[in-house]
């Protein structure tokens, strides 16, 4: 049975995967280095080859945003690890909004509450609000800003048709920061992936509705297991 392993995104903390950890028993939510411990990595494919230390050969990796960014690398740069992906909220390219290096660099950390929002639905709880307010403020703007701009670097475009591997692709129906489009992208480019739009969620649909999200993860495993 292959390992399965989840990478989360810019500014956000193992945490954001806490409704899949739980039921997923076994699995691993990973902390990016630089994200409270470590040395922080400026570029995607540095992240990528620090995760395939990590989960070493046969492993599932689920990644939202930039995890998602990471997972996708990794699958380019060590095919023969990649039993599987799930990648949500993320696309092959994440140019970033200049508003959000403005807000970062002017206007930390009052921003916070701005950029936990562009994160999530309306409806999304106020508990979720408030852990993804506190995601961004353990990690600090030095490390947020570095993933932000790590991901308006990356661009696999021309490239992501190469990957192979077995693909759960999710999204928020109402994802700001990496609209449907993107995972539609994807979809049609990664042969015999999956596509899941998630009605009512936004950027961590994952961790806005584990209800719809975990069940077709489940699915997927098991896909890969049969």
């Amino acid at each position: 049975m292959p390992r399965l392993f989840w990478i989360h995104g810019s500014g956000f903390t193992p945490d954001s995967f806490r409704d899949q950890i739980a039921a997923f028993p076994g699995s691993a939510a990973l902390a990016l280095p630089g994200h409270q411990n470590g040395e922080l990595l400026a570029s995607v494919p540095a992240m990528a080859d620090w995760l395939a230390g990590q989960v070493g050969h046969e492993a599932v990796v689920g990644g939202n945003s930039l995890g998602g960014a990471i997972a996708l690398e990794w699958a380019l740069r060590h095919p023969r690890d990649v039993a599987g992906l799930i990648l949500i909220g993320t696309g092959a390219r994440l140019r970033v909004s200049p508003a959000i290096f403005e807000m970062l660099d002017a206007r930390w950390p009052e921003s916070i509450p701005t950029l936990s929002d562009f994160a999530l639905s309306p409806s999304a709880s106020a508990d979720l609000r408030s852990r993804v307010r506190e995601w961004h403020r353990l990690v600090g703007r030095q490390a947020t800003r570095a993933d932000y701009a790590a991901c308006n670097a990356w661009d696999i475009m021309d490239r992501v048709g190469e990957i192979k591997a077995p693909a759960l692709i999710i999204v928020g129906e109402l994802d700001r920061l990496t609209p449907p489009k993107f995972s539609r992208f994807l979809n049609e480019r990664i042969a015999g992936s999956r596509l899941l739009e998630v009605p009512g969620a936004g950027h961590v649909a994952m961790a806005e509705r584990p209800d719809i999200v975990n069940p077709a993860i489940q699915a997927f495993i098991g896909s890969l297991k049969a």
